[in-house]
């Protein structure tokens, strides 16, 4: 079986929702689309209060698989990184559905140890090809400090929907946006997924910036139509 994975996560940390990613499944493709910007805070060893802002990928590349990151998803007192355990689960070639199930076990050991101090909210994409056709998990897990846990998946396969669209992160701008013009349906969905995230990012210019990446999956393979700040750098 051919496969191939696109992992996208929120992560946490001071702005967990300071990220939009946008992505679009239909039985023959899905395209993502996400910003760059990394709006980080830490506390320094003196306890001063830490800020800064950069650029960075996120979508990464680990063997065969597409792991994908948005906004915070670095727990720094915690030394948590959800990259390390998006890496951990799929590594290497698996089915989206093998993937999915092993992140998502790996995200409740993880954050329901961490989120006995502190609340946690995570969403993650996983998305890519499972049996030569593009296949898309929607993962949302919530940690409360009292020992509550909420897991939810939604799943896009080709026999049970024909579109699917799923939002993580920042969206207000987009929800107006969507709520006062025209549908936007008859455009591609590649041109759908970054109008949407450019427009979350003329409103949070501070939470959501460019450059913008946008990674299509069909069943010829993947590529790059817009790299942005991927595979390795950076450019405007």
């Amino acid at each position: 079986m051919r496969s191939f994975v696109v992992v996208v996560a929120i992560g946490i940390c001071a702005h967990a929702r300071a990220t939009t990613i946008v992505a679009i499944w239909t039985p023959v493709k899905i395209v993502i689309s996400g910003d760059s910007l990394i709006n980080s805070s830490w506390t320094a060893p003196n306890g001063a209060p830490q800020h800064q802002l950069s650029n960075d990928c996120k979508i990464r590349k680990f063997g065969t698989n597409y792991i994908s990151a948005a906004g915070n998803y670095r727990i720094q007192i915690a030394a948590y990184d959800i990259w390390q355990a998006a890496a951990r689960a799929c590594g290497s070639s698996t089915s989206v559905s093998g993937c999915a199930a092993r992140f998502r076990e790996e995200l409740r050991t993880d954050l329901g140890q961490i989120g006995r101090a502190r609340e946690v909210h995570v969403g993650t994409l996983v998305a890519g090809l499972e049996n030569g056709v593009p296949a898309l998990d929607h993962i949302t897990l919530i940690v409360t400090p009292r020992g509550g846990m909420s897991v939810r998946t939604e799943s896009f396969r080709r026999g049970r929907q024909t579109w699917g669209r799923v939002i993580l992160g920042e969206r207000g701008a987009i929800d107006r946006y969507e709520a006062d013009s025209p549908s936007t349906l008859s455009s591609s969905i590649q041109d759908q997924v970054l109008r949407l995230v450019r427009v979350e990012a003329g409103a949070l210019p501070q939470e959501v910036g460019a450059p913008f990446s946008v990674l299509a999956i069909g069943t010829a393979g993947e590529h790059w139509i817009n790299p942005g700040c991927c595979p390795a750098s950076c450019s405007k």
